[in-house]
């Protein structure tokens, strides 16, 4: 079982592969300072705000819900502790 901030980190290097971002280039487009994305990916963020995660898949052309949509997010898969 995987912590939240595991699961949000994996879906960021799911999209960001996919689009060929850097993170420097994601904190430009999703307007979350490039030091938040940085703490966020090395996983030091352990709680990682909706607000965040919003401007974020903003910032990766994607809707909240596809970046949700994982099975990865499945309280069943999820250490919520």
């Amino acid at each position: 079982m995987k912590k939240v901030s595991d699961v949000v980190v994996d879906r960021l290097l799911k999209f960001m592969r996919e689009q060929n971002l850097t993170q420097y280039k994601l904190a430009q487009q999703s307007g979350v300072p490039f030091a938040t994305i940085k703490s966020i990916m090395q996983r030091r963020t352990k709680d990682v705000s909706l607000k965040t995660i919003i401007m974020l898949a903003d910032g990766l052309n994607v809707s909240v819900s596809e970046f949700f949509n994982d099975k990865s997010f499945q309280v069943d898969n999820l250490n919520l502790d």
